[in-house]
């Protein structure tokens, strides 16, 4: 990739200048935008549920015809709005005027749920001519070569079509049975269908989005919380149908559950070795490592690449049989992005408790950006998620009442926090920290964690043993030795909570 414009400043240690790069003209700043990004999802108060669909054959049918539907109109209409694009022809009148044509082509057959399907697709092309704009004056980021126009629901090399459906707001409603689930009820199409799922948020429930993928149905259910319907759709008001024994959740009707026990402060280094690098301004160390998400990372790379060679070689020689190892590989895929997801949410639902209970009001986490816009690798992008883990951190944080804030961890790998000089030769092998001065060793994760909270102006002192953790699908594990811990531990459970 080619680097980020920009120039270096530099900062006078005792070791030397340690340099600091500094975006100029118009490049954009990519530490900046992702600050913007997090400080419009902190603005509203929509949160995600996703519901298991479980419905009967004749349902099953049902769906499949309602989801047909829905795609032939989105990708009718995207196909229109394309060939004006190429041709120069796609102004805002000529969307309006597509949309309406469509509008009234599919409203006998999906009601004004064709209007949900529409505003989809001007959604997609919403941000489309967004990043046209960015490109034009030179701020799109260094990471992002073409833009291209939105594409259609379906498979590029199969053309079969992937299926979504799109309900309108006030054109469903919810009906619970216990905390495990109940009906959704589709008043436009006559459906009833049962689902599994908890929820624990109160508030107005917005588009409806069915899709169906590797065999099951999905539904994306968002809720605006705290926030009263219109008063022509009562039903359109979602309550939880959970509460867990450990009393997570305490008003439903607001995302911010606790306020902080302290006033203490935490800064994180992330990486993928140690996930999470933590120290506190009382003096705790907290080390979460991710060799499990390696682990599972690797195990389904070598399956997906196994269904993706196998079919490349069926498909090369004219054997209708690579569709099946085609669905294969999708479905892997899936999977895989799934289990990489459960183990990234535990683990951060474990920091967040963890932090609050040890009276943590505010935690900075560091960003690389000269290593997540310039060196883009396997590490950093397939399997480190790092974006998804910070508006993910953002989300969890919040309910907890810990302020969450982005500062650039400029060289603080380099740096030694014990004696403040920059050793170039100071990282060794296994993540060890040796400052050449003195000889004493640090963990190279954690240095750059107090580097971090000393360039913020804290003074952080080490007073407890670090605590080791692993994630697992079976919950976080401590690695400490007193602990003896075993993949057949239970869950680790915060006493304060």
């Amino acid at each position: 990739m080619a680097p980020p414009v920009g120039e270096y400043a530099g900062r006078m240690t005792q070791g030397g200048t340690i340099p600091r790069f500094v975006p100029t003209g118009g490049d954009p700043d990519p530490l900046q935008a992702l600050k913007e990004e997090i400080a419009e999802r902190l603005s509203d108060n929509w949160r995600d549920v996703r519901l298991r669909l479980l419905p009967s054959d004749v349902e099953h049918g049902s769906l499949m015809g309602i989801g047909l539907t829905c795609v032939r109109l989105y990708n009718e209409l995207n196909y229109e709005k394309r060939q004006a694009f190429f041709k120069g022809e796609l102004t805002r009148a000529k969307m309006y005027e597509i949309d309406r044509k469509y509008y009234y082509k599919y409203k006998d057959a999906l009601g004004v749920n064709a209007q949900a399907v529409i505003r989809k697709n001007d959604e997609a092309w919403k941000s489309f001519f967004k990043l046209l704009k960015l490109k034009k004056r030179g701020r799109l980021p260094p990471h992002i070569r073409k833009v291209s126009p939105p594409g259609y629901w379906k498979d590029r090399l199969t053309g079969k079509k992937e299926i979504h459906i799109l309900i309108r707001s006030d054109r469903y409603h919810l009906e619970p049975i216990d905390e495990n689930g109940g009906y959704l009820v589709l008043e436009d199409f006559g459906l009833r269908i049962r689902y599994a799922g908890r929820i624990k948020w109160e508030g107005r429930q917005g588009r409806l989005e069915i899709i169906y993928v590797n065999g099951r149905w999905y539904a994306y259910l968002p809720i605006e919380v705290g926030r009263e319907p219109p008063k022509s759709n009562k039903k359109g008001y979602v309550r939880p149908n959970h509460k867990d024994g450990r009393g997570r959740i305490v008003n439903p009707r607001s995302i911010k559950q606790r306020d902080p026990i302290g006033d203490e402060k935490a800064f994180m280094d992330m990486g993928l070795n140690n996930l999470f690098a933590v120290v506190t301004t009382n003096g705790y160390v907290l080390l979460v490592k991710g060799g499990t998400i390696k682990s599972e990372y690797y195990w389904w790379k070598r399956e997906i690449a196994t269904y993706q060679a196998v079919r490349d070689l069926l498909r090369n020689a004219g054997f209708p049989t690579w569709v099946y190892y085609h669905e294969r590989y999708l479905e892997a895929v899936y999977t895989r992005d799934e289990r990489l997801r459960h183990l990234y949410l535990t683990s951060i639902r474990f920091l967040a408790e963890t932090l609050w209970s040890r009276g943590v009001r505010k935690l900075y986490i560091g960003y690389p950006i000269m290593l997540s816009q310039n060196n883009g690798n396997e590490y950093n992008t397939n399997i480190w998620w790092y974006r998804k883990i910070v508006l993910w951190i953002v989300d969890v944080f919040r309910e907890y009442g810990i302020e969450v804030e982005l500062v650039p961890e400029y060289y603080t790998s380099r740096e030694c926090s014990i004696c403040g000089e920059v050793h170039e030769n100071g990282r060794i092998y296994r993540g060890l920290y040796v400052c050449r001065r003195n000889g004493m060793k640090v963990n190279a994760d954690v240095n750059a964690a107090i580097n971090m909270a000393r360039k913020q102006g804290y003074k952080v002192k080490i007073t407890r043993k670090i605590e080791s953790y692993i994630v697992t699908h079976n919950g976080v594990k401590p690695l400490n030795p007193d602990r003896r811990a075993n993949t057949q531990d239970p869950e680790i459970r915060n006493p304060v909570l």
